[in-house]
């Protein structure tokens, strides 16, 4: 008789199952717990993009783990630009993080569009950019346009910040 430590050895793709399974547990928690407004009654109800959402991650967790259970296992990365040998660079890990924590908690006080920008261009320096005005000019507009699309697109407020009346 084989021992479940034995039979799993190998197939930590079990591990990402696991997890896509949880997040979809708590998308899906969190979508019954939205209310329904009288504004959402002509339009989809604020539910419907969570619930896709929840649905397509289950189902990802569960065909993973029937894959990795009927012997399934993903091939390593074998690209010629990436050396396996190699560990993560925690500076830039740490970095990338660290500047995602910035925005989140600036993100009241400068707006969306200049907390965004900025996270943007300090992630393009992070990952070795040195084309400091364009990597500045492409953040900005890709804030820009990230928040009209929600606003505008979507009807989602987010904060304006210091930019409060020009935008």
């Amino acid at each position: 008789m084989t021992t479940l430590r034995a039979r799993l050895r190998g197939r930590s793709e079990l591990g990402v199952a696991a997890v896509l399974g949880v997040v979809a547990v708590i998308i899906a928690v969190d979508t019954a717990r939205i209310r329904h407004t009288a504004v959402s009654t002509a339009v989809m109800g604020p539910q419907v993009v969570p619930t896709i959402i929840a649905i397509g991650l289950f189902l990802c967790a569960f065909a993973l783990a029937v894959d990795v259970l009927r012997g399934g296992h993903a091939e390593p990365e074998d690209g010629e630009d990436v050396d396996l040998s190699g560990g993560a660079h925690w500076p830039t890990l740490l970095g990338l993080a660290g500047l995602i924590l910035v925005s989140a908690l600036l993100m009241d006080f400068l707006g969306f569009v200049i907390a965004s920008g900025l996270m943007f261009y300090g992630s393009a320096l992070l990952l070795g950019s040195r084309r400091y005005f364009w990597a500045l000019l492409i953040g900005a507009v890709l804030a820009v346009l990230t928040f009209y699309g929600f606003v505008l697109g979507l009807g989602i407020t987010l904060p304006a910040g210091l930019l409060t009346g020009i935008l």
